[in-house]
Parts: C-alpha cells; structure tokens; sequence
C-alpha cells in the first residue's frame, strides 16, 4: 500500500521540474497517478494531472513575476487561443480515449516526439554557435504589443513575435494537452524556445499563465462530462507540489540554459519510452 509520503514526495518532484522549466508538470503527475499511484481510469487521470499543474503554477508564477521573468503579452495570447482548444480537446478525449490500453501508447508516442523535438535543437544550436543566453537581472523589459507584433527586450537582446502566431499555437497545444489531460508546457517550452528563440529563463511562467488558463477550462469540461476525482490524494499531491514549487524558480536560476532542456528531454524521453513499450 502507498502511503501519504508518497503521494507528497512524488508532488514535490513534480512542482520542481514544473517550476524550474515550464514543462513536464502534467506529464509527471499523469505518469506519477498511473505507475506509481496504480490509478486505472484514464477520466481520473486527465483532470487530477492537470489540477496538481494548475495549483502548481499558481505558487511559482507570482517568484518570476516579481524579477520580469515572464512575458504578460505572449502569455495572454496563448491563453486565448486555449481556452477554444481546452474544451474541443477535452470533450474528444473524455469520449473517445478512456480506454488505458490506449491512453497509455499513445501518451508515451507523443511524449518521444517532444523529446526528439528538444534533442534537434539543441544539436542545431550546438552547430550553429548559438550562444546560450544569461539570467538578466533586469528581466524582461521594453515591451510593446500592437497588430504586428509583440516585442521586448530581454539582456542585449530584442525579440518580436506576431500576435496571431501564439494564439493559433495556443490553440493547438490547448488540443493535444487536454486530450492527454497534461499542462502543455511540453509543447509551449519547445515551441518559445524553438520557434520564437526565447531564453528559458522567462519561459516557466510565460507557459505557465497560458497553462493555467487553457487547464482551468480543460478541468471543467472533465467535471461537467462526468470525471470522478480522488480528492484525498490530489490534497496530498497538492502540498507537495506547493513544496517543489517553491525551490524550482531558484533552480532555474542557477542552471544553464541547455542543462534545463536537456534534464526536460531525459525526464520525457524515460516516460515515453516506458509506455510506448507497454504497446
């Protein structure tokens, strides 16, 4: 029998990771509530995961807040685009993937397509000469948002992104993350450190502010269609998850750039390959 230090534990290792790079909380506390916590109905899964990321999110989004270490803008543009994909996502997955021997191969395909995603980049950055970018202490700064563009400045270095891109990107992350019943910063981290080039360091609660938004709809739908939640261990999940989330900001601080992407690719890469396997 699992006891409560489990459920905790396990809770602290998920907010940290969550915390720290802005992804893989969902899919940690998924695998975490299948393989280790033995639960069996997929329904169960998908919106006790995203619960535990979303509790997550709203500890350690106010640290990054507080040194301009996200973007308001982007993440607002995200947040729109999910909150369509969230209930579409959400109400195909309750209907048709309720099924674990099909959730779980599934699940671990996309998760070795993520790593694969993350592994190209940063050996298309090691090719190129990319310099990896630095903590700025004077975060992020200059922003302006109009019909173009969003832009800001963040260290030497200026960057602009067109508004309708991350709201038709949020969109189709909002899709697959409810679908999977994840956060979907799995998919938001490779897509602003890969498509828009932006340093990792401000994308945790970039991601996170979108997550929370998209996984709050996402959530309710799972409710309204008849999911049934264990709430004595997501509490439990929970206050561990406040525990990691509170150490994560201070980790993504003190480690470089591609280390954070690379400890992303290992934790996802074991996931997918463990339930690709189970095929």
């Amino acid at each position: 029998m699992i006891d409560i230090t489990t459920f905790i534990v396990w809770g602290v290792f998920v907010g940290l990771v969550f915390s720290s790079i802005g992804a893989a909380g969902g899919i940690l506390a998924s695998f975490g509530l299948i393989s280790v916590l033995g639960f069996k109905d997929p329904n169960t899964v998908k919106p006790m995961a995203q619960m535990l990321s979303l509790a997550t999110a709203l500890v350690f989004i106010p640290g990054y807040f507080k040194r301009a270490a996200w973007i308001l803008p982007l993440g607002l543009m995200l947040s729109a685009g999910g909150i369509v994909g969230a209930i579409i996502g959400s109400t195909i997955s309750s209907l048709y993937l309720s099924d674990m021997s099909t959730f779980k191969p599934l699940f671990g395909v996309l998760a070795l397509l993520i790593a694969l995603q993350i592994i190209w980049k940063l050996y298309t950055d090691k090719r190129s000469g990319k310099k990896p970018a630095r903590v700025s202490e004077e975060g992020v700064k200059n922003v302006v948002v109009n019909e173009h563009h969003i832009a800001f400045d963040y260290g030497d270095t200026s960057y602009s992104v067109h508004p309708w891109a991350p709201w038709l990107a949020g969109f189709i992350i909002a899709v697959v993350a409810s679908i999977f019943g994840v956060g979907g910063g799995f998919l938001l981290v490779p897509y602003m450190a890969s498509v828009l080039s932006i340093p990792m360091y401000i994308i945790p609660a970039t991601a996170a502010l979108a997550i929370f938004i998209s996984g709050s709809i996402s959530v309710s739908n799972y409710l309204r269609m008849g999911a049934e939640i264990d709430y004595a261990t997501l509490i439990f999940l929970i206050i561990g998850g406040i525990i990691g989330a509170l150490l994560g900001p201070k980790l993504n601080q003190l480690m470089k750039d591609s280390w954070l992407q690379a400890a992303l690719v290992a934790i996802v890469a074991v996931i997918g390959t463990k339930y690709v396997l189970s095929l």
